[in-house]
This record gives structure tokens, C-alpha cells and sequence, in this order.
């Protein structure tokens, strides 16, 4: 380890998930769990921190999952409406054939802005609940001038029925079977419509047998979720939390205060929720953020489990949220100091905080350790997910990692990053 992470450091950031996980369960965001697990880590910062404040904000998390039953409801009555347009021409006729399109077209719209893009598309239609954001900042010694803000998240996940059941074998043909289903039903009464509202004769029968064959993709999407089972969440997300938490605490047990650099550590709330936590803060504290001209970056970390799987992430919300490459490159410098390649991560079909920030024209980028299969014991978003899987060796690497990227910043800052991709272009 380049910063010399002590064992005892290590033991600290165990011991604390496993006391989060141990005193605070069922803490899905939105809940009085997830909000004492944030009071909790606030009074354990201010152990060592130079400030911290607890913000709480308003949101309806159910709506980033809660939409997935709606949808295979919609489309449901999609195929039923396709069967029983009489295609005569009358009014209820007409009627059908529209509603036919109209509520499968819905479900498609829900889940390409809530589940694909992360928008807050439906939210209004769901409860309200409270939920929680933690920052805390560790100050330079002069003037602030510039500011790395490391993050995790501190709700937890309800259970993924089939990420349990059988990881990505049986997850991906559970999610492209029913997105394809949604797709099918919209298009089918949609080209019905367009080609006169038609009886169901010919063709038009033989698509809609094949749009009742689709209806075991529309049950099993509808027990998507798992409402019974709320996982520990000691991978996903505390270690981060932890993470990001020790950076502070090895700068201050060690003496080390920069001049100008202050260290940021945000312990979001309902990330699982669509990243509703780092929107909220990223929303009320850009301003203050980058005010006086202070350069502002932010590196977001999730699930760090894995060492084979370090990755820097510079693209999230399926791939349809760019964040800062040259931060990214920052992270990866970082990552080489510290003998470790991190190459940048694909299309995945997710997000991580960082996302939140870049829509709100914050510099940041993710940085993740996962692997979503580990043979034979799946653990994102199941319950396996508890600190008997952590994995104390990529903790401290992380550790190591985000330490020397706080090193690099504070020595030199974004400008040579910065020119080095301009000079690619």
C-alpha cells in the first residue's frame, strides 16, 4: 500500500459496516432505518471531520421500482384491449385501438425515463417519504482553492427476485423479455391502429396469439422486486460509505492538512431510489460548490468488492449521462501510483452518484469494484449482500487509491488532465 493502510484502519471500516448492517436494518430509502443509519455516521465523522451536516429532503422512492408492476399492468391490458377491439369501426372500437396504444406506450416511456435515464418521470404518482444526505469537509490549512469530494450511498436495495434466484442467467432474460414484451404489444396495436383499426383476422390473429404467449414475461416482471427482503447493503453501498469516510480519518490520524485542498465526503441517501440523494445535494449545493471559482470534482464510489473488477466509470444512466473523462483520468493516474490499472468500464445498464453530479454540470466520475455474477454466491442486490462478504483487501486498495487521487489533485489539480484531453481531440 502506498499510504500504508493499517490493519487496524481496515478493521475500523469493517467493523463500522458491520455495526451499520448489525443496528440498522431494513434501511430502504425513505425509511426512519435509513435515517438513523445517517444520523449514525454523521456522529461517527464528527469524530474526525472539521464539519458535517445532515440534510434531509423530500422524495417518492418507490416510484424507481414501483413502476416495473405498473408497466406489466399497462401492458397487460394492452394485449387484453387488442382482443377485444372488435375492429368494426365503432366507437368502442376506436376507443380500444387508441387505449390499446396509449397504455403500453406509457409503460415504455416509464421505464425509458425512470429506469434507463433515471428522470423523476412518475415520481408524483408514488408516496412521499424523507430521506437523507450526510457531508462532511475536512479543510486546508490557507484558503480553500480547490475541493475532491469522495461519496457512497447509505440506503440499501430491496431484493432482486431473480438476481437471487440465478444472478445475470436469470436476471437479463427476466428484463429483456419483458422490455421486448412492452415493445411487442405497443407496436402490434400501434400498427393495428395506423392500418385502420382491422379485424383480427389473418396476421393480426397469429400476433395476437403471440402477444398472449409474451404474458409469462409480464408475471415474472411484476415479482421483479422482492419487498419482503431488504439487504444488508455491506458491499453495496457502506463500503463505499466507509471508504470515503477513512479518506478524512487517515488524513487527520496522521496529521496530513493541505494548503488549499478541501476534502469532501457525501454519504448520500436512496441512490437505490434513481441517485434521488446526490441529485438533491448536487441540486441545492452547486452553486456553493464551485463559487469563488473553487475547481470541484467528485469521485463516486460503489460496491468495492472486487480487485479484478476496479473500474473507472465515465459514462452512467445506461449510458445516457456523460461524465468527465479527465476526471476519470485522474482516478486512473491514481489507481497506477498505487499499482493498479483501472480501465474504464463499458455500457452497463445502471448509474452510480456520479451521474447526479454530471447533470448538474459538477466534474465527476464512478468508481466501482463489481462483479454482478461471482460464482456460486450472488450478493448485488440479494441478500447475500451482508458483511460476511466483504472483501477487506479491495477495501484498503480502494482506500489507497482515493488517498493518492486526494495526493494528485492537491499537488497539481485538474489543468494538466485537462489539457491532455484537449490535446487528443
Amino acid at each position: 500500500m502506498k499510504h500504508n493502510i493499517s490493519e487496524e484502519l481496515v478493521q475500523y471500516m469493517i467493523g463500522g459496516i458491520t455495526e451499520v448492517c448489525n443496528r440498522f436494518k431494513n434501511r430502504a430509502a425513505g425509511t426512519q432505518s435509513e435515517r438513523d443509519a445517517q444520523a449514525h455516521l454523521k456522529a461517527e465523522l464528527e469524530g474526525y471531520a472539521d464539519e458535517v451536516i445532515m440534510e434531509d429532503f423530500d422524495e417518492h422512492p418507490a416510484a424507481f421500482m414501483g413502476f416495473i408492476p405498473v408497466a406489466a399492468l399497462l401492458a397487460a391490458a394492452g394485449i387484453t384491449l387488442y382482443w377485444l377491439n372488435p375492429g368494426d369501426g365503432g366507437t368502442f372500437s376506436w376507443i380500444a385501438g387508441i387505449a390499446g396504444v396509449a397504455l403500453p406506450l406509457f409503460a415504455a416511456l416509464m421505464f425509458l425515463f425512470e429506469f434507463l435515464m433515471y428522470r423523476d418521470f412518475v415520481d408524483f404518482l408514488f408516496p412521499k417519504r424523507v430521506s437523507r444526505n450526510v457531508y462532511a469537509t475536512y479543510k486546508p490549512s490557507g484558503e480553500v482553492k480547490q475541493r475532491i469530494i469522495f461519496g457512497g450511498h447509505t440506503d440499501a436495495v430491496h431484493e432482486w427476485r431473480y438476481q437471487w434466484l440465478g444472478g445475470v442467467f436469470a436476471l437479463s432474460p427476466v428484463i429483456f423479455g419483458g422490455v421486448l414484451t412492452i415493445f411487442y404489444i405497443l407496436g402490434i396495436n400501434a400498427a393495428r391502429l395506423i392500418s385502420g383499426n382491422l379485424a383480427i383476422e389473418g396476421a393480426w390473429k397469429v400476433l395476437g396469439w403471440i402477444a398472449i404467449c409474451t404474458t409469462p414475461f409480464i408475471i415474472a416482471i411484476m415479482l421483479f422486486v422482492n419487498y419482503k427482503i431488504i439487504v444488508d447493503g455491506a458491499s453495496d453501498n457502506l463500503s463505499a460509505d466507509f471508504i470515503s469516510m477513512a479518506v478524512i480519518k487517515k488524513l487527520h490520524d496522521s496529521g496530513v492538512r493541505y494548503e488549499h485542498t478541501e476534502i469532501g465526503c457525501l454519504l448520500s441517501g436512496s441512490e437505490e431510489a434513481g441517485l434521488r440523494g446526490a441529485k438533491a445535494f448536487a441540486k441545492k449545493h452547486k452553486d456553493d460548490l464551485t463559487a469563488d471559482g473553487v475547481e470541484t470534482v467528485f469521485i463516486s464510489l460503489d460496491t468495492m468488492t472486487d480487485v479484478d473488477q476496479m473500474m473507472t466509470y465515465t459514462r452512467g444512466c445506461t449510458g445516457t449521462v456523460k461524465d468527465d473523462d479527465a476526471v476519470g483520468d485522474l482516478l486512473q493516474e491514481a489507481g497506477k501510483n498505487c499499482g493498479k490499472e483501472l480501465p474504464i468500464a463499458g455500457w452497463y445498464p445502471g448509474a452510480v452518484d456520479a451521474e447526479a453530479f454530471s447533470m448538474y454540470g459538477l466534474r465527476s466520475c464512478g468508481f466501482c469494484a463489481l462483479r454482478h455474477d461471482p460464482p456460486p454466491k450472488y450478493f448485488y442486490h440479494t441478500r447475500n449482500d451482508d458483511p460476511a462478504h466483504l472483501n477487506p483487501e479491495c477495501i484498503a486498495l480502494s482506500l489507497d487509491i482515493c488517498l493518492e487521487a486526494a495526493e494528485i489533485f492537491n499537488a497539481k489539480g485538474m489543468a494538466p488532465f485537462d489539457a491532455a484531453r484537449k490535446s487528443k481531440r
